[in-house]
C-alpha cells in the first residue's frame, strides 16, 4: 500500500524541467532549489507555480539569496534570504531535525557532515508525508556525499520511496512512473538511499510554523 502526501493531486501540481545550457545539458547543482520551489509549490500553490515564482524566476530575482554560477554553490550564499522569506509565509526548514532560523544555522547544516542514520531518515520523511509535511530526502552522488541529490519525498510503500525531480539525474537508480508526459515523478528504491547514503546524508522538512 503506498501512502501519499494529502491535499497533493499530481495531475495538476506545478511540475518543472531543470533548465538547460547551451548544449542542451541539464544546468548543474540546483536540487536545493527545485527541492524548495516544490514545497513552496505544495504550501502557497498560488505563490509558486510554473507561471508565477517558478525555479528559474526564483533564481533570477534572488529570492533566496545570491545568484551563484555552479562552482560556487558549496557557499550556499543563494540560500542566505530563505530563513527569513519563510517566515515571512508562515513556514520553516528544518535539517535533519533541527529548525534553521538563520542563513548561518543553514550553512552548518548543509556543510559539515550530519552522521545521520538512514533508517531514522527515512522514518522521518515518511512521517512529515503522514503529518502532510513537505520534506525531501538528501543522498549521495559522489565524494562520499559532498555531491548530493534533494529530492522532493511524495509518498512511500514498504520498499520505496515516491518523490519528485526537475530532471533525470543520470547514473542514479531511480524509475520515471510517468512516460508519457513531461513530469518527473520517480520511484527511489529504499534500497538505492541506503546504498547511496554517507555522512552528509540529510531530510529536509518544509513545514508551517509551530
Amino acid at each position: 500500500m503506498v501512502t501519499f502526501l494529502p491535499n497533493l493531486k499530481i495531475e495538476s501540481f506545478g511540475f518543472v524541467e531543470r533548465e538547460k545550457d547551451s548544449s542542451g545539458a541539464s544546468i548543474k547543482y540546483r536540487c536545493g532549489r527545485d527541492f524548495l520551489y516544490y514545497a513552496l509549490h505544495y504550501h502557497h500553490p498560488d505563490k509558486f507555480n510554473p507561471k508565477l515564482n517558478n525555479p528559474a524566476q526564483i533564481e533570477r530575482d534572488n529570492l533566496f539569496g545570491l545568484r551563484l554560477p555552479w562552482w560556487l554553490m558549496w557557499t550556499q550564499l543563494q540560500f542566505k534570504n530563505l530563513p527569513s522569506m519563510l517566515s515571512a509565509l508562515d513556514l520553516e526548514l528544518a535539517v535533519n531535525g533541527a529548525r534553521i532560523g538563520s542563513s548561518y544555522a543553514l550553512l552548518k547544516a548543509l556543510s559539515l557532515p550530519g552522521n545521520m542514520d538512514v533508517q531514522h531518515a527515512i522514518r522521518e520523511v515518511q512521517k512529515s508525508v503522514d503529518q502532510g509535511q513537505a520534506s525531501a530526502i538528501d543522498i549521495s552522488l559522489g565524494l562520499h556525499g559532498l555531491i548530493d541529490h534533494v529530492l522532493f519525498v511524495y509518498g512511500y510503500d514498504e520498499s520505496n520511496l515516491y518523490v519528485f525531480d526537475t530532471h533525470q539525474v543520470r547514473g542514479l537508480e531511480y524509475q520515471k512512473m510517468d512516460q508519457a508526459n513531461g513530469s518527473f515523478y520517480m520511484r527511489l528504491p529504499k534500497e538505492i538511499v541506503i546504498k547511496r547514503w554517507s555522512n552528509f546524508g540529510r531530510y529536509w522538512t518544509v513545514r508551517k510554523k509551530a
